[in-house]
């Protein structure tokens, strides 16, 4: 399912990326997944992690952080950030313990719209309950790839909603905004949480 075009893009320019986006504290929407976390000791996978800086802040506050990229690039830079990086597609997940939550942000969107409910699903599957979904996609519909040859796929509130219900989660927040991304041109998005319900 990984897109070879996208994927180039991000072999060429994995250091930029990862010097342009890298951080050393959480931003709001980190730091809201973070305290929606059920209570425990359980993983947390950031799924399609690039270059790892969120994986890492998560370990940094002692998180059992795992992660996934379907990037070579990406995943080297973020080993060395001392998180443990599996190299597979979203539908290759497995996973031994439930996750307490699931950090995609801005990673399906490179999917193809007709797999994302499938990812969203298997997502809600291997949640534990009172696990937290994070989504963060770019706003709108349709599917284009930008000037870098990446490709997206536009989602809005109301979609993933319907996703996630239909997967067995409960949404509970919904954040809108526009941010530069790495093709330096300004987009909506939206950041999207759901829980798995505690006794589904």
């Amino acid at each position: 399912m990984s897109d070879p075009e996208t994927l180039a893009c991000y072999a060429r320019m994995a250091e930029d990326y990862a010097d342009r986006f890298s951080r050393g504290e959480p931003d709001g929407d980190l730091s809201a997944f973070m305290d929606a976390l059920p209570a425990g000791d359980g993983p947390v996978l950031d799924w399609g992690c690039g270059p790892g800086n969120s994986a890492a802040i998560m370990a940094a506050r002692g998180i059992r952080a795992e992660a996934t990229d379907a990037s070579p690039e990406m995943a080297a830079i973020a080993r060395d950030l001392g998180i443990a990086v599996r190299v597979e597609p979203f539908e290759d997940l497995v996973w031994s313990d439930p996750y307490r939550g699931i950090w995609a942000n801005f990673s399906l969107t490179h999917a193809p719209p007709d797999d994302v409910p499938d990812l969203i699903a298997l997502a809600a599957r291997a949640l534990a309950p009172g696990g937290v979904l994070h989504l963060g996609m770019k706003t709108g519909t349709g599917t284009d790839r930008d000037r870098l040859g990446r490709f997206f796929s536009f989602w809005n509130a109301d979609d993933l909603d319907r996703m996630t219900q239909g997967a067995g989660l409960v949404p509970f927040a919904v954040r809108h905004g526009r941010e530069r991304g790495l093709d330096d041109v300004v987009m909506p998005f939206v950041i999207h949480l759901s829980r798995r319900p505690v006794d589904g």
